[in-house]
């Protein structure tokens, strides 16, 4: 650690004084498995603030979770989107199938009935594609949206967590400069000595615009977290509430067409 380079630099030295270093996994190859290591050990190192405020850690540990629960359940409503836009297009076969099948038929009442199953059939099709967009538009776009949402606050709270390391090493640094201020007066080297208040100047200036940036960030954070989730309540209610109606709706005119086609199949003989 003797060297200047390496004591300079705040995070290399933190990391190379740790007792239990954060290991390189073995089963990453490549060059892709090494930055991933890297990754993962830089954000080990630099990743701690020791908060006075818990709101901070809650909210950042609660932000995790609902974008975890978000993802999850749109892979379940893409494959609801899917599942809905399949049965779609099964309803439009089966009614091409039904109008052949009815253009065949002798007995009247039968080709009759077929035919109507057939144009109910495409109705059921028509409705199956609405549900569908409704799956994805109301519900599918809303999850994205704060999916997004989500992750720009992650970003935000890692924004933070950058300053505090900024703020924390401009103060080590400021240590230093005082300390070597101390050791030049001590030996008194009046010229050692006016640079290194020049040098205190400077850091103290920096120290104090870090923990301004600091107190800065931590506020506005809590500001837009605390208007995003009253935001997200109200805006997830509203489209849970329209999404449902939609598919209340659907499932009835659902049940109106079959009730259209009942006296078709009751007259077959």
């Amino acid at each position: 650690m003797g060297h200047h380079l390496i004591c300079k630099d705040e995070t290399l030295r933190r990391f190379l004084q740790e007792e239990d270093p954060p290991r390189p996994n073995p089963n990453a190859s490549g060059i892709k498995g090494f930055m991933k290591n890297m990754e993962t050990m830089y954000s080990k190192v630099t990743a701690r603030i020791n908060e006075v405020d818990e709101w901070y850690e809650d909210k950042q540990q609660h932000i995790l979770e609902l974008e975890e629960t978000l993802k999850k359940l749109l892979v379940v409503v893409d494959n609801l989107v899917a599942n809905r836009r399949d049965l779609a297009n099964k309803s439009h076969a089966f009614a091409a199938s039904c109008l052949h099948l009815g253009e065949g038929e002798d007995n009247a009442s039968l080709r009759r009935a077929v035919t109507k199953l057939s144009e109910l059939e495409t109705k059921m099709e028509s409705v199956h594609m609405e549900q569908s967009d409704n799956d994805l538009f109301t519900f599918g776009e809303t999850i994205k949206d704060y999916i997004s949402i989500i992750q720009s606050a992650k970003a935000a709270f890692d924004e933070r967590v950058k300053i505090f390391s900024t703020w924390e090493s401009a103060q080590s640094t400021l240590a230093k400069k005082r300390e070597a201020k101390n050791k030049a007066t001590a030996q008194g080297k009046a010229e050692r000595v006016a640079q290194c208040e020049e040098d205190i100047k400077f850091w103290e200036g920096k120290v104090e615009k870090c923990q301004e940036d600091f107190e800065l960030i931590s506020k506005n954070l809590k500001d837009e977290i605390r208007i995003f989730e009253e935001v997200w309540v109200r805006e997830v209610k509203e489209a849970v509430t329209t999404y449902f109606q939609k598919t209340i709706e659907n499932q009835k005119e659902i049940v109106g067409h079959w009730k259209e086609f009942l006296p078709e199949a009751k007259i077959i003989n």
